[in-house]
């Protein structure tokens, strides 16, 4: 008998355009072609790509969109007058129509096991309480801990909705743009996150993590043992093609979808405190999709510019002499330093860019979180075509022996499927 999967999400993950949607994809492409199951996919969203699913992919099941009125009654009763005081996002995305469906799903299809996606879908935990299919919670990263480095690094221009903003009306929009209202959320859901966290953990059979360091710090937080690491992957046999592209002398680039908060704080971190240090960058360059807002931001800033969405970021990447990704904030593993790494381009990064990654310092990468030294090593590696090939190689070979999605694969034996 075929064994099967229910993976609830809540956004269709094909194409496999940023980091987490590749980490869905690549871990349904692995309990398929590894481990066997048919994997079904419940999305909570309404995207122009059904027509692309991937051949690993069962079936799609798209949630009933929820209402307005719904959502409110949420916010109101599940987030602030109940004891269970869910995050926020939760409250947007939970309904009865849609736990109702899952737990038919659930029925008519007898799953093995069910693996929901993130913090925000977990309290779909009740649609599956009564089945004895195996529960996974896929956490990806710890968000209580990002909120708290966001929190610490909050700009006048941090967008906390991410890309959730553009669904919520316009007037929740103005309010959330002043400085004081965002860190009162912040503040607000943070404790309620953590909550969550420790709640969820109780009634799921395992908890996913990307990173080993959050793996050992959850389990050691709250007392378990149920937190599994499996970590990101890459496509290394894509990104390591050789597409002979030239590089252009003095250029820095970065990698990421500027929409998310995260990437946007970053890139006005690395404008503000690392590029006026820099002597020897001529062009930094951001590649991937971008708001208008924020080109508009840095239309009168020397050296920066953005490409916008582009169909393959690779011989836009590999144009670049350094990959300059310090971060602001943010947790778990970087997708986009692990195939900047892939692609044999030396990397710059922070330490919480680098945090769940265990490549060696000044052989594989260059690691460091004063901004005077990350400009030094940029300005060194621009004069040193030699320098750049050594990083460079040691990192390929790094992600080679790592982080190819085969090795990752193996990992999934954690969850005693």
């Amino acid at each position: 008998m075929t064994k099967k999967i229910l993976y609830i999400s809540s956004r269709i993950f094909w194409p496999p355009i940023d980091g987490h949607k590749a980490e869905m994809y690549h871990y349904c492409r692995g309990l398929h072609e590894k481990y066997g199951y048919d994997v079904d996919v419940y999305a909570f969203d309404k995207s122009e790509h059904m027509s692309d699913k991937p051949s690993f992919i069962n079936r799609v099941i798209l949630a009933s969109s929820i209402g307005k009125i719904e959502k409110l009654k949420n916010l109101v009763l599940k987030s602030f007058i109940s004891s269970s005081k869910w995050p926020l996002q939760c409250s947007l995305y939970f309904s009865k129509n849609n736990c109702k469906e899952i737990s038919r799903l659930i029925e008519n299809s007898k799953y093995d096991a069910v693996i929901v996606d993130m913090i925000r879908l977990a309290p779909y935990y009740t649609a599956l309480n009564k089945f004895s299919c195996k529960k996974i919670l896929d956490i990806d990263d710890m968000l209580s801990k990002r909120y708290e480095r966001q929190l610490n690094s909050l700009s006048e221009k941090t967008n906390i909705a991410g890309n959730y903003q553009q669904n919520l009306p316009g007037i929740i929009q103005k309010i959330l743009k002043s400085t004081s209202i965002k860190k009162f959320v912040l503040k607000l859901e943070i404790p309620k996150m953590r909550n969550a966290e420790k709640h969820y953990s109780e009634l799921y059979d395992k908890v996913v993590f990307v990173s080993e360091i959050e793996t050992k710090e959850f389990n050691k937080k709250y007392g378990t043992d149920k937190a599994v690491t499996i970590s990101l992957g890459v496509d290394y046999g894509y990104y390591s093609q050789d597409l002979n592209v030239k590089k252009i002398s003095g250029r820095a680039v970065f990698v990421g979808n500027i929409a998310t908060p995260a990437n946007a704080d970053s890139i006005r971190m690395i404008v503000k405190d690392i590029l006026p240090l820099c002597k020897n960058l001529k062009s930094f360059v951001c590649i991937g999709k971008c708001p208008e807002e924020i080109i508009d931001e840095f239309k009168d800033t020397e050296k920066i510019s953005f490409t916008g969405m582009v169909d393959d970021l690779r011989p836009y990447t590999e144009e670049g002499t350094v990959f300059l990704a310090p971060l602001s904030y943010g947790t778990g593993i970087k997708t986009k330093i692990l195939e900047a790494m892939a692609m044999g381009l030396p990397v710059v990064t922070n330490s919480i860019g680098a945090e769940g990654i265990w490549a060696e310092n000044g052989n594989q990468w260059i690691v460091s979180d004063d901004p005077k030294d990350i400009a030094k090593h940029v300005d060194e590696l621009m004069n040193s075509q030699e320098k750049c090939d050594e990083f460079g190689q040691n990192a390929r070979k790094f992600i080679e022996e790592n982080f190819q999605w085969d090795i990752i694969f193996e990992q999934f034996k954690k969850l005693e499927l």
